[in-house]
């Protein structure tokens, strides 16, 4: 892939055979727990509905190599509710 090829967010399953984009990762401060948020395309009625959801990230199966979660954002849902960029440590 070209060096300035835009961002892609890597694909990840879930559920039902589900199939999404994987936007970003986030640490909740107070348990300590990895969540992910995806987002995916549904046909419902013959329209498209665009859904993103939060799931546990032990519930997701990635379909790309490591190297392609490695630039998904990260992020903390701090203990007063405010989410900001994760610094790399786990609280």
């Amino acid at each position: 892939m070209p060096r300035d090829a835009p961002y892609a967010p890597p694909i990840v399953a879930f559920g039902d055979a589900i199939i999404g984009h994987l936007l970003a990762w986030e640490l909740i401060e107070v348990d300590g727990s990895w969540w992910a948020w995806v987002s995916w395309v549904q046909q419902s009625g013959g329209q498209p509905i665009h859904k993103i959801v939060t799931i546990r990230a032990t519930g997701l199966q990635p379909l790309e190599g490591p190297e392609s979660y490695s630039r998904v954002p990260r992020r903390v849902r701090g203990r007063d509710g405010v989410v900001r960029p994760w610094s790399g440590e786990i609280p």
